[in-house]
């Protein structure tokens, strides 16, 4: 069963107690990172530490209160606290040394509600099979900013999630060589669920700086979307087309900034046409949303991603949890797993 932690208080406060109760699983992601960097993107821990010391200054300058929020969370799980800043700059280490031709995946979706006008949110993320093990959900409720349920990685303070201010975000991965000592991609995941509005988000995507290329599907329950291809060189926001949004693993934005490259799989590509395809004329909802993510054409490497026997294992990928958002009414179901293989759902809301 995948640990559910509720705190709030200071930065401090929730850093101890996400440190304290998943103490365990941040040691497993720190040995599975260990050699996923390693096998992923060819370079030792040593190295990773050096990497994510470059984001240091960055997250000092404008987010202090999170770097503490790590300090709280290496000393309650007793561990250092650079290693916790190396798992919070995983995407820049592993993703920006890529070898090549390595497999992608996460299938993110926004969509408003034709009748109703309700804002939903949703994805499935892939990633590798050991990262299952280190899965945790925080709901946290910081002095002064909005309190937040979210999905991560054990030691990891920013993923995907929602607020109580019905602002919630969703995580694509992009491969590229581009990196530049800004914002890691995790840390800003965080301070998007510090905001009040798909507008403030942008606001601040574009007044900091992201360390790396990703995408971020942002929305909140006014109604208002937005898919922002983020970079240390710019961003590209995508707005939604009749009321829908979707992404996969590569750059879609008609205007990039001059340099921006990925390095796509063609599976990418796959996995988008089929996603617009099975939501065209569907209204949203949770049964819905499900159902669509739980889709399996082109398996293994389809919506619903299994792993690839036929691939090297540092290409296999599956889906380890969904989440599904109505940032409306503020409620979402997360299931742990294959959507389409498990049936049990937890249920977030404010």
């Amino acid at each position: 069963m995948v640990k559910h932690i509720e705190t709030r208080g200071s930065h401090r406060d929730i850093g101890a107690a996400h440190g304290h109760e998943a103490a365990t699983e941040i040691q497993i992601s720190l040995d599975n990172y260990a050699w996923l960097f390693k096998d992923f993107a060819g370079i030792d821990w040593r190295q990773a530490r050096y990497t994510a010391e470059m984001f240091k200054a960055a997250v000092e300058h404008t987010s202090p209160e999170l770097l503490d929020e790590m300090a709280g969370i290496a000393e309650a799980a007793n561990v250092d606290p650079l290693d916790i800043l190396v798992l919070n700059s995983r995407s820049e280490i592993a993703l920006t040394h890529f070898q090549p031709a390595q497999s992608d995946g996460c299938s993110a979706l926004a969509q408003r509600h034709p009748d109703t006008k309700e804002q939903w949110l949703a994805q499935n993320w892939d990633w590798k099979h050991e990262a299952g093990d280190t899965l945790i959900l925080l709901s946290a409720a910081p002095d002064d900013k909005p309190a937040f349920h979210m999905v991560t990685e054990a030691g990891i303070i920013g993923k995907i999630g929602f607020n109580d201010q019905g602002v919630g975000v969703c995580l694509n991965a992009l491969r590229s060589s581009i990196c530049r000592p800004k914002l890691p991609i995790h840390v800003m995941l965080r301070r998007v669920l510090e905001s009040d509005s798909v507008e403030h988000a942008l606001d601040m995507i574009d007044d900091l700086g992201v360390a790396s290329p990703a995408h971020f599907l942002i929305a909140d329950g006014a109604g208002h979307a937005a898919g922002m291809e983020v970079s240390p060189m710019g961003d590209s926001a995508t707005a939604p087309r009749s009321g829908n949004l979707f992404h996969t693993n590569h750059l879609i934005a008609k205007h990039l900034p001059p340099g921006l490259e990925d390095a796509p799989h063609e599976e990418s590509f796959t996995r988008l046409a089929r996603l617009k395809a099975i939501s065209e004329g569907v209204s949203p909802s949770f049964e819905s949303l499900r159902e669509r993510l739980s889709d399996q054409q082109n398996a293994p490497d389809a919506i619903c991603r299994s792993e690839n026997p036929n691939m090297p294992e540092s290409e296999r990928m599956e889906t380890l949890f969904t989440i599904i958002m109505n940032l409306s009414d503020k409620k979402a179901r997360v299931s742990f797993g294959k959507p389409c293989d498990v049936s049990e759902t937890v249920e977030l809301g404010f």
